[in-house]
């Protein structure tokens, strides 16, 4: 998969799946992230409660240190790619209207990444 990039690297139409179903969010491309986060309403769409989650992970956000859930979803899609069994921190994004997630290292992890800024594109292959 290759697509042209701006600052931020937002990457549309990320498909989360849960045990109620998928939903399709925009997120920014987070490489310091270890964990991909999804916003808590993405979270109950797919049959996750966040609330409840006995999982929670210290996390450092612009506001400060929050501790937040952490949950395994069922699997993760970026258009061919998917890894299934993604650790994701339940947290809402503020800052950008419109994104509902950072994608980071629990997904990544599995595929091979290149941000090439000089050219403009950023490039995941492999299978997880």
């Amino acid at each position: 998969m290759k697509i042209e990039i701006s600052i931020p690297i937002v990457l549309r139409r990320v498909k989360v799946i849960g045990p109620l179903g998928a939903r399709e969010i925009d997120v920014i491309l987070d490489t310091g992230a270890a964990n991909t986060t999804i916003a808590w309403d993405v979270a109950k769409d797919i049959g996750y409660d966040p609330a409840v989650s006995e999982r929670r992970i210290r996390v450092i956000t612009a506001n400060g240190v929050i501790e937040a859930p952490l949950l395994t979803v069922e699997a993760i899609e970026l258009e061919e790619l998917r890894t299934e069994r993604v650790d994701v921190i339940c947290h809402d994004i503020p800052e950008i209207v419109g994104i509902e997630g950072l994608l980071g290292l629990s997904f990544l992890k599995h595929f091979r990444t290149v941000i090439d800024f000089t050219t403009g594109v950023l490039e995941i292959t492999g299978e997880s």
